[in-house]
């Protein structure tokens, strides 16, 4: 993984349990509470896993708590890999939820090829996740993935194609622009196709997201402080 290894987790994972594990039983007493989830959509070269981290960070110092996490493509591999991880996750789901989970998976993801099958266990991992609230997930469809969910923000970060390429080229291995500018609408093109064909997703529709943020016109603080606060405006912070 390119951030968290061994040990750390596996206490991540231990800490996010007890969380899991405590949500089943507020859900036993029946206790209504507000769930706030985010969900990240993003064209390539919008590189905003680092940006995710630092947005659990400033939410868990804001509400005073240790519950916002951020799950990016590498952990929530890890988790699905782990199976016991992800199934003791699913289990603390109540009934109608996980029913209602089931009927989100028969209106797609059947009948595709083999990649599209392998999807389902993630898609379950998510859902479960963003149900238990205080995720940050970043891709993975996540926008699709939990719709129908009450309490989440959903996000598409976007910029132009000269900055993504130059991202790509200052974290990646490409030192030729022209060969970096065909990988980023490569990568596009394949993305939307995935999407659009498989889940019937239009990832390039405004009208999907609730916020809409352009990265090559604010820094990383002024996006989290607009993030957060439109969390704030449809009272989703505890705060």
């Amino acid at each position: 993984m390119s951030y968290i290894k061994g040990s750390t987790l596996e206490k991540l994972i231990q800490k996010q349990v007890k969380y899991w594990e405590n949500y089943k039983k507020i859900e036993a007493e029946k206790e209504e509470r507000i769930r706030p989830f985010i969900t990240i959509s993003r064209e390539y070269g919008c590189v905003v896993s680092p940006l995710s981290r630092q947005l659990a960070k400033a939410l868990n110092e804001y509400e005073g708590i240790e519950n916002w996490e951020s799950y990016d493509r590498n952990l929530l591999e890890e988790i699905v890999k782990d199976t016991g991880v992800s199934e003791k996750l699913i289990e603390t789901i109540d009934t109608k939820k996980r029913e209602e989970m089931t009927e989100l998976m028969r209106g797609f993801l059947t009948d595709y090829p083999p990649q599209v099958t392998a999807y389902k266990q993630l898609v379950k991992t998510v859902r479960s996740l963003c149900i238990h609230g205080r995720a940050i997930i970043v891709g993975r469809a996540g926008v699709v993935i939990t719709h129908g969910l009450k309490y989440g923000l959903h996000i598409r970060f976007v910029a132009p194609l000269s900055y993504r390429i130059k991202r790509i080229m200052e974290v990646g291995s490409f030192k030729d622009k022209l060969e970096a500018e065909k990988f980023v609408e490569k990568k596009d093109r394949e993305r939307h196709d995935f999407l659009n064909q498989y889940i019937k997703f239009d990832a390039e529709n405004p009208a999907s997201y609730d916020l809409t943020i352009n990265v090559a016109r604010f820094t990383d603080q002024e996006m989290i402080d607009a993030i957060i606060g439109a969390l704030k405006s449809k009272g989703y912070l505890e705060k």
